[in-house]
């Protein structure tokens, strides 16, 4: 199919009507962003966008192969933490990993990867169909809404868009200039439930929904239409990565030597210091929170370093394509083990601060994020003694296995039951309320199992005006609580129902319980 007939050709029925629902999906988009205020509507929308897309692929009689099903069955598993979590920062990365995960889907489904669906040019991939189709496309949108056998439907709807379109700037002057009349609005407010602010957000959700549309509605014509095929072929990538092995074998190790001398030296030298960190001892000249964060962000940053090195070293040495090189095992072994020892002394330093000072979000974060470098780096290491391992697919999965892993399990609930358990167990000394307001609605649920257990301790009643007891951690918890049933009674009622999540449900019924609200 050449490119003149692909311009001229004609959407079918289906395809107008998936060309309507791209539009209403990017009008969906707009109210359910950002989803850190509206985290179930973000959710909602991931499984709507994807739901209808994969019921429109299928009556078009494409076949789900198993490599895109697992792409959109694990966005929609990370998306998870839009109802079970209330961290904002996951809140970002999962959506995003969401619909970069729908754009892959449509444009592997439909046939246009580079090579085969699990390989190492994923990434690559990705780019496409993020990028590129989309873009090549982006005016598809409204041949489809207003052609062929939409046509007629098709230009009814759109003549109304224009007269909506004509008819509102006089519309909002006029209400404007009868707004001095509060009989008037009072009985506009009765006819129309909507102020005149929401009525604005509306039309402007509308209007954005079109480049949105544009945008979701492109990505399929140029996937339908292999327009992207064309466009970085495994073949020019092959080229491409062969062009940029310039550094002799000599080179590198020269590079690479001194580098390997000094961890070395480092390991040597700070022996006695770092074994601490794996026996749970604490060297004399240091607390736990100075022994911890001593040199973890250092070590955290040279193990990215050492994964940059092996990149560098992969990419640029010279060698036969043919051939294993010794070389590059050897490098990538070494690189492996030495950041195998950093990343198990950060995560031991940090173990031993976590035993004395309890969990918050960005002690969890960091070691998380250790452990996927970590993780990487095993990858590495494997892949040296055997060609059947993809380095850079594998990598990919264990990174979105583990980013699944984090959103499905509610770390701000975990992390707030765990240092709760430690408190009342008597092994930890207090519960730092600051690291709480962090963990948001999460953490109220278990406050409020603590709240219980310290009235029953001291005699006293949380849901009380007075605080009634004289230890810090009752009076930081009292207040609080009381803030937190505050909110709820006077701001969170008039929220809309897609910012509701289930750590907002659970906090407003343990709330409840204490007759807090």
């Amino acid at each position: 199919m050449n490119n003149e007939l692909i311009e001229k050709r004609t959407f079918s029925l289906t395809e107008s009507v998936f060309a309507w629902l791209c539009y209403f999906a990017g009008y969906a988009f707009c109210r359910a962003f950002p989803v850190m205020e509206f985290p179930l509507g973000g959710f909602l929308f991931i499984v709507a966008v994807f739901t209808f897309t994969a019921i429109f692929l299928k009556i078009q009689k494409h076949k789900f192969r198993t490599w895109p099903t697992i792409v959109a069955a694990s966005a929609i598993a990370i998306s998870v933490s839009l109802l079970v979590s209330t961290n904002t920062f996951l809140y970002f990365w999962t959506f995003s990993y969401a619909m970069a995960a729908y754009c892959y889907f449509v444009y592997s489904v439909l046939g246009n990867n580079i090579k085969n669906d699990f390989s190492d040019f994923m990434l690559f991939d990705f780019f496409k169909a993020i990028i590129v189709l989309p873009f090549a496309s982006i005016s598809k949108l409204f041949l489809a809404m207003f052609t062929g056998k939409a046509k007629s439907s098709g230009k009814m709807i759109g003549k109304i868009f224009i007269g909506v379109g004509l008819t509102l700037i006089p519309t909002i002057v006029v209400i404007r200039l009868l707004s001095y009349d509060s009989n008037f609005l009072d009985l506009l407010a009765k006819i129309i439930d909507f102020d005149l602010k929401t009525i604005i957000s509306h039309i402007g959700s509308l209007g954005f929904a079109i480049p949105i549309g544009m945008y979701l509605f492109g990505l399929y014509a140029s996937s339908v239409e292999n327009k992207g095929k064309e466009t970085i072929k495994a073949e020019d990538c092959s080229k491409a990565y062969q062009s940029l092995k310039i550094a002799p074998k000599l080179t590198v190790i020269t590079a690479v030597v001194p580098l390997v001398f000094i961890y070395v030296i480092f390991f040597v030298s700070q022996w006695d210091y770092y074994i601490s960190g794996f026996v749970g001892s604490l060297p004399d000249e240091f607390s736990y929170a100075e022994f911890a964060r001593e040199g973890f962000f250092q070590l955290c940053i040279v193990s990215l370093i050492n994964l940059l090195v092996i990149f560098a070293v992969v990419l640029f040495m010279r060698r036969n394509v043919a051939e294993r090189s010794i070389t590059l095992k050897i490098i990538s072994i070494v690189f492996a083990i030495c950041t195998f020892v950093l990343i198990s002394t950060a995560i031991a330093k940090m173990l031993m601060y976590i035993d004395s000072y309890g969990l918050t979000p960005k002690r969890v974060y960091s070691t998380w994020f250790m452990i996927v470098i970590a993780s990487i780096f095993i990858v590495i290491f494997i892949c040296q003694f055997t060609k059947r391992i993809k380095a850079v697919a594998v990598s990919f999965s264990v990174c979105v296995v583990l980013l699944t892993v984090l959103s499905v399990i509610n770390i701000d609930g975990l992390i707030a039951s765990y240092n709760v358990n430690r408190y009342i167990d008597g092994s930890l000394k207090t519960v730092d309320m600051r690291a709480m307001d962090d963990l948001g609605d999460a953490a109220i649920p278990e406050l409020v199992r603590l709240s219980e257990h310290l009235d029953n301790k001291y005699g006293t009643d949380i849901s009380t005006e007075e605080c009634g007891s004289e230890d810090e951690t009752y009076q930081e918890l009292h207040q609080k609580l009381h803030n937190a049933a505050f909110n709820f009674e006077y701001y969170r009622d008039e929220e809309s129902i897609f910012a509701k999540n289930i750590p907002v449900l659970r906090a407003e019924r343990a709330l409840k319980r204490i007759n807090l609200i």
